[in-house]
Protein backbone atom coordinates (compact mmCIF):
# COMPACT_ATOMS: atom_id res chain seq x y z
CA UNK A 1 0.00 0.00 0.00
CA UNK A 2 1.17 3.53 -0.73
CA UNK A 3 1.40 6.28 1.87
CA UNK A 4 1.20 10.06 1.53
CA UNK A 5 2.12 13.22 3.35
CA UNK A 6 -1.18 15.05 3.78
CA UNK A 7 -1.15 18.77 3.10
CA UNK A 8 -3.40 21.65 2.22
CA UNK A 9 -4.03 22.15 -1.52
CA UNK A 10 -2.36 25.52 -2.13
CA UNK A 11 -2.29 24.97 -5.91
CA UNK A 12 -6.07 25.10 -6.33
CA UNK A 13 -7.08 27.47 -3.55
CA UNK A 14 -7.77 30.68 -5.47
CA UNK A 15 -11.36 30.85 -4.17
CA UNK A 16 -10.93 28.82 -0.96
CA UNK A 17 -11.53 30.58 2.34
CA UNK A 18 -8.53 31.05 4.62
CA UNK A 19 -9.35 31.39 8.32
CA UNK A 20 -7.50 33.14 11.15
CA UNK A 21 -7.56 31.87 14.74
CA UNK A 22 -8.50 34.02 17.72
CA UNK A 23 -6.12 34.59 20.64
CA UNK A 24 -7.66 31.77 22.68
CA UNK A 25 -6.22 29.27 20.17
CA UNK A 26 -2.66 30.44 20.81
CA UNK A 27 -2.41 28.60 24.12
CA UNK A 28 -2.96 25.30 22.24
CA UNK A 29 -0.45 25.82 19.41
CA UNK A 30 2.19 23.58 21.00
CA UNK A 31 -0.34 20.98 22.20
CA UNK A 32 -1.84 20.53 18.73
CA UNK A 33 1.46 19.27 17.35
CA UNK A 34 2.32 16.81 20.14
CA UNK A 35 0.09 14.05 18.82
CA UNK A 36 -1.46 13.47 22.23
CA UNK A 37 -5.07 13.29 23.40
CA UNK A 38 -6.05 16.62 24.95
CA UNK A 39 -7.87 16.31 28.27
CA UNK A 40 -9.00 19.93 28.31
CA UNK A 41 -10.08 22.19 25.47
CA UNK A 42 -11.44 25.71 25.41
CA UNK A 43 -14.70 25.71 23.45
CA UNK A 44 -14.28 29.43 22.79
CA UNK A 45 -11.74 28.86 20.00
CA UNK A 46 -12.87 30.69 16.89
CA UNK A 47 -11.55 31.13 13.38
CA UNK A 48 -12.53 34.20 11.37
CA UNK A 49 -12.73 35.02 7.69
CA UNK A 50 -14.06 37.67 5.33
CA UNK A 51 -15.11 37.39 1.71
CA UNK A 52 -11.70 38.92 0.89
CA UNK A 53 -10.25 35.63 2.19
CA UNK A 54 -12.17 33.58 -0.39
CA UNK A 55 -15.69 32.38 -1.12
CA UNK A 56 -15.61 28.62 -0.61
CA UNK A 57 -15.43 26.71 2.67
CA UNK A 58 -13.51 23.54 1.85
CA UNK A 59 -13.30 20.21 3.66
CA UNK A 60 -9.77 21.05 4.82
CA UNK A 61 -9.58 24.71 5.78
CA UNK A 62 -6.37 26.68 5.47
CA UNK A 63 -5.56 28.20 8.84
CA UNK A 64 -2.95 30.70 9.96
CA UNK A 65 -1.73 28.26 12.65
CA UNK A 66 -1.47 25.16 10.39
CA UNK A 67 -4.02 23.12 12.35
CA UNK A 68 -5.90 20.37 10.55
CA UNK A 69 -9.42 21.85 10.46
CA UNK A 70 -11.92 19.56 8.74
CA UNK A 71 -15.56 19.48 7.69
CA UNK A 72 -18.39 17.22 8.81
CA UNK A 73 -18.21 15.54 5.39
CA UNK A 74 -14.56 14.58 6.03
CA UNK A 75 -15.47 13.16 9.44
CA UNK A 76 -18.36 11.16 8.03
CA UNK A 77 -16.24 9.37 5.44
CA UNK A 78 -13.03 8.96 7.47
CA UNK A 79 -14.69 7.73 10.65
CA UNK A 80 -15.91 4.65 8.76
CA UNK A 81 -12.33 3.36 8.63
CA UNK A 82 -10.35 5.34 11.22
CA UNK A 83 -12.12 6.40 14.37
CA UNK A 84 -9.47 5.87 17.07
CA UNK A 85 -6.63 7.90 15.55
CA UNK A 86 -8.29 11.32 15.63
CA UNK A 87 -9.66 13.43 18.46
CA UNK A 88 -12.13 16.00 17.12
CA UNK A 89 -12.17 19.32 18.96
CA UNK A 90 -14.94 21.92 18.77
CA UNK A 91 -14.36 25.29 17.11
CA UNK A 92 -16.45 27.95 15.43
CA UNK A 93 -15.89 29.42 11.97
CA UNK A 94 -17.19 32.99 11.83
CA UNK A 95 -17.71 35.36 8.92
CA UNK A 96 -16.47 38.71 10.29
CA UNK A 97 -18.74 40.69 7.96
CA UNK A 98 -22.04 38.92 8.66
CA UNK A 99 -21.31 37.21 12.01
CA UNK A 100 -22.64 33.97 10.50
CA UNK A 101 -21.28 31.11 12.60
CA UNK A 102 -20.50 27.59 11.40
CA UNK A 103 -19.90 25.04 14.16
CA UNK A 104 -19.72 21.95 11.96
CA UNK A 105 -15.95 22.17 11.49
CA UNK A 106 -13.59 20.51 13.98
CA UNK A 107 -9.89 20.49 14.66
CA UNK A 108 -8.60 17.00 13.85
CA UNK A 109 -6.02 16.20 16.52
CA UNK A 110 -4.20 13.15 15.13
CA UNK A 111 -3.19 11.08 18.17
CA UNK A 112 -1.79 8.00 16.44
CA UNK A 113 1.99 8.56 16.69
CA UNK A 114 4.28 5.91 15.21
CA UNK A 115 8.02 5.33 15.40
CA UNK A 116 8.21 4.77 11.65
CA UNK A 117 10.67 7.27 10.17
CA UNK A 118 13.44 5.53 8.22
CA UNK A 119 16.29 8.05 8.39
CA UNK A 120 18.58 5.86 6.31
CA UNK A 121 16.29 6.23 3.30
CA UNK A 122 15.02 9.76 4.01
CA UNK A 123 16.58 12.99 2.83
CA UNK A 124 17.17 15.33 5.77
CA UNK A 125 19.39 17.94 7.40
CA UNK A 126 20.51 18.15 11.00
CA UNK A 127 21.03 21.47 12.71
CA UNK A 128 21.62 22.44 16.31
CA UNK A 129 19.43 24.72 18.36
CA UNK A 130 21.20 25.28 21.66
CA UNK A 131 21.92 21.83 23.11
CA UNK A 132 19.34 20.15 20.90
CA UNK A 133 19.86 18.50 17.52
CA UNK A 134 16.96 19.12 15.16
CA UNK A 135 16.25 16.92 12.15
CA UNK A 136 14.58 18.68 9.24
CA UNK A 137 13.20 16.10 6.79
CA UNK A 138 12.96 17.09 3.14
CA UNK A 139 11.86 13.68 1.76
CA UNK A 140 10.33 11.10 4.05
CA UNK A 141 10.85 7.35 3.98
CA UNK A 142 8.67 5.24 6.27
CA UNK A 143 9.19 1.76 7.72
CA UNK A 144 6.62 -0.55 6.16
CA UNK A 145 6.36 -2.90 9.14
CA UNK A 146 5.58 0.02 11.48
CA UNK A 147 2.83 1.63 9.38
CA UNK A 148 0.93 -1.43 8.15
CA UNK A 149 -2.76 -1.29 9.09
CA UNK A 150 -2.49 2.38 10.08
CA UNK A 151 -4.45 4.84 7.96
CA UNK A 152 -3.73 8.23 9.52
CA UNK A 153 -0.79 9.02 11.80
CA UNK A 154 2.07 11.28 12.81
CA UNK A 155 5.70 10.35 13.37
CA UNK A 156 7.38 10.16 16.76
CA UNK A 157 9.82 13.05 17.01
CA UNK A 158 8.23 14.89 14.06
CA UNK A 159 4.57 15.33 14.98
CA UNK A 160 3.63 18.25 12.76
CA UNK A 161 3.21 16.36 9.45
CA UNK A 162 0.24 14.02 9.04
CA UNK A 163 0.51 10.88 6.92
CA UNK A 164 -2.31 8.89 5.36
CA UNK A 165 -2.67 5.55 3.66
CA UNK A 166 -3.70 5.10 0.06
CA UNK A 167 -7.09 4.00 1.36
CA UNK A 168 -7.65 7.37 3.08
CA UNK A 169 -6.42 9.25 0.01
CA UNK A 170 -8.79 7.27 -2.24
CA UNK A 171 -11.74 7.96 0.07
CA UNK A 172 -10.98 11.69 0.13
CA UNK A 173 -10.63 11.83 -3.67
CA UNK A 174 -13.67 9.64 -4.45
CA UNK A 175 -15.86 11.76 -2.17
CA UNK A 176 -14.66 14.96 -3.86
CA UNK A 177 -13.41 16.49 -0.63
CA UNK A 178 -11.77 19.85 -1.28
CA UNK A 179 -8.62 21.37 0.17
CA UNK A 180 -6.46 18.23 0.37
CA UNK A 181 -3.17 17.52 -1.39
CA UNK A 182 -1.04 14.39 -1.19
CA UNK A 183 2.67 13.81 -1.66
CA UNK A 184 3.63 10.16 -1.97
CA UNK A 185 6.36 9.08 0.43
CA UNK A 186 8.81 6.21 0.13
CA UNK A 187 7.94 3.04 2.06
CA UNK A 188 10.75 0.57 2.79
Amino acid sequence: MKYYLLSYDYENDDDYIIVTANEVAEKYNYDMFKGEHLESWDNDIKFYYTKDDGNMLTDYLATDNRWLVVSQKFRNVIDKIECNSIQYLDIKIINKQTNDTNDTYKVANVINVLEALDLENSKYDIFELGDEKIISVEKYALKKERIQNHHIFKLKGDTIPVFVSERVKDIIVSNNLLGFAFLEVKVV
